[in-house]
């Protein structure tokens, strides 16, 4: 099969991640595979061929070639909502959504919001473009408001690549002290901001040297000391994960986050909201209310001092991770792209 993966950047986000290994995976199988994008910046091993979308690096650029080039592949694959509705001009029998998450909570703006559940409706149930969910939840939300043609492939961990490997350096970077780590994005959905608050209340722990705040991700100012290692490859992201003692997470908005999940696999408990709908409080992580900082600060402060709570964690997460397997997620993608190929 000829299979495009469309987007406008390939950076170190999770979703850029499961395209990347999907992509991999497909090309090992002996599909003929291809991203497409117009901006690379990215830590991940990109395995098959990466095809520029046009000179125009811009936004503005990838939507007009999207609106009116019309794409010789069997599959065309976008994970964006308004990208498929942009692709659909030309190529509308043979898309399929990769929904990685619901597109309208990246915005907060009533009109933007409405815009995006009309392009949904648009998208899902008047063109019937089918869909690929990363979660349970996800389907089942777009199958309720857009009677989508949606099947579930849940994102998965690699866990030959994500396991607790407590190295050397990393745990001469903490002295003696806890280390919290967190996600830095400036995404609104991913709750950095609250992020902030929270560790702003252990201040004085963290002049003191009590308590060390690592991150990864983009570089964000932030009003307290922060080590901050950027975006870094699997091997090294490992070594982090298993290094920290607790992930703090408190996201508003998430599909199924990779994140989490790599961190569940490498040993480090993890404090987060009821946006990730896969864990369970006091089962396998510390789940907080969706927004509620005090509350976190809370769930932290436990994790860190009761080393009861915290084995508890780790041990249900460890059990957790082992019905989130990538390898069965590649498999169950690639059934899936074969069996809607001919209804396309």
């Amino acid at each position: 099969m000829k299979i495009c993966f469309f987007r406008h950047s390939l950076l170190s986000r999770g979703g850029d991640k499961m395209v990347v290994e999907y992509a991999n995976h497909l090309a090992s199988r002996g599909h003929d595979v291809v991203i497409e994008t117009n901006v690379v910046d990215t830590v991940f091993e990109v395995r098959t061929r990466i095809e520029k979308i046009s000179g125009n690096t811009t936004k503005a650029g990838t939507i007009i070639n999207a609106v009116f080039r019309k794409r010789r592949y069997d599959v065309i694959i976008a994970d964006i909502i308004m990208m498929n509705f942009f692709l659909s001009f030309r190529n509308k029998k043979r898309l399929l959504c990769f929904a990685q998450d619901y597109d309208e909570s990246y915005y907060k703006g009533f009109f933007m919001k409405m815009l995006i559940r009309a392009v949904y409706f648009y998208c899902l149930r008047i063109l019937k473009i089918p869909v690929t969910a990363v979660s349970d939840e996800l389907g089942r939300l777009l199958r309720k408001r857009f009677n989508a043609d949606v099947s579930v492939v849940r994102n998965g961990v690699d866990t030959d690549v994500f396991y607790p490997d407590r190295d050397e350096k990393y745990l001469s970077l903490k002295s003696d002290g806890k280390v919290i780590l967190v996600f830095a994005r400036s995404d609104y959905r991913k709750g950095f901001d609250i992020a902030v608050r929270v560790l702003t209340n252990f201040r004085k722990e963290i002049e003191n040297g009590d308590i060390s705040v690592w991150a990864v991700g983009e570089d964000i100012d932030v009003p307290f000391r922060i080590r901050n290692f950027g975006f870094v490859p699997a091997d090294e992201l490992r070594k982090i994960l298993s290094c920290s003692d607790v992930l703090l997470y408190p996201s508003r908005h998430e599909g199924l986050p990779l994140f989490v999940l790599e961190a569940m696999a490498c040993g480090c408990p993890v404090v987060t909201t009821e946006a990730v709908t896969i864990v369970r409080d006091e089962g396998d992580a510390l789940v907080c209310k969706t927004g509620d900082a005090d509350a976190c600060s809370r769930a932290l402060k436990k994790i860190i001092t009761d080393n009861g709570v915290r084995g508890k964690i780790i041990s249900g997460a460890f059990n957790k991770i082992e019905s989130y397997s990538i390898l069965s997620s590649k498999k169950k993608f690639e059934n899936i792209i074969q069996d809607k190929k001919s209804t396309f």
